[in-house]
């Protein structure tokens, strides 16, 4: 497989610390990205107890049952998480989103916990593949309100599920075949809150290069407001 991969990170214009975290292997084919929260700067290290965990979890890949092993990783940042913020008063409530993407020969399998997203472009259309883990995104899928009342919903930022914030996840996956030409993008709520789906697409159709379809992404979140730490991961599957 071949693979262009780009990824970065921003402050955003309302943060005073970037409690997003990614990690990036292009020649694994693994990708993630986490949102931390919490106070004190705990969010910062939620995130990342959860991403140098996955990573260290993944560093033999299983390919009799990916997706049974991504779950396990899952639960294990879980569960570092919560015993970090159970070992320090300061860090207690952290808790952190997680979104990983394993590109493996013909497939691609996806484990996700919270409301950072993943996407693909395929034949010119994008598509959401992960369940945003959202009070919000719950009552839009029980019809409870409309697309416009999410948009402008005060209780956006309440989370249904979060790594290091429960016991038990109930954690999407999913497994997705691989055409050559494709994008997959993972992205922070600081991307997918301050720009459509719409304007998401528009960018990844048109950029020049995968540096500056991030930089775009970036760019158009603060000018849309900024309003949260802003992360991207971009990949392009040139050839399986």
């Amino acid at each position: 497989m071949k693979l262009q991969v780009c990824a970065k990170t921003d402050i955003g214009l309302t943060r005073k610390n970037n409690e997003d975290s990614l990690y990036v292997d292009k020649e694994q084919g693994l990708f993630i990205i986490a949102d931390g929260m919490g106070g004190h700067a705990a969010g910062e290290i939620a995130s990342r107890i959860a991403v140098d965990t996955v990573r260290q979890a993944l560093q033999t890949i299983d390919r009799a049952n990916i997706l049974e092993q991504l779950k396990h990783a899952i639960e294990k940042a879980n569960r570092d998480v919560v015993k970090a913020a159970n070992n320090n008063n300061s860090w207690k409530g952290m808790g952190t989103t997680l979104t990983v993407l394993l590109l493996d020969q013909q497939h691609g399998f996806l484990a996700h916990v919270g409301d950072s997203r993943a996407y693909c472009l395929d034949d010119d259309q994008l598509r959401q593949l992960s369940d945003d883990h959202s009070l919000v995104a719950e009552q839009l899928r029980r019809e409870l309100i409309s697309i416009e009342d999410a948009k402008n919903s005060g209780i956006g930022g309440i989370l249904l599920q979060a790594v290091g914030v429960s016991s038990t996840l109930d954690i999407c996956l999913k497994h997705i075949p691989l055409v050559a030409g494709e994008y997959f993008l993972l992205c922070s709520d600081g991307l997918s809150n301050m720009l459509t789906d719409a304007e998401i697409e528009h960018i990844l159709k048109e950029a020049e290069n995968l540096n500056s379809c991030c930089d775009q992404l970036i760019d158009a979140a603060i000018v849309a407001g900024g309003k949260d730490n802003i992360t991207v991961i971009v990949v392009k599957i040139d050839k399986i």
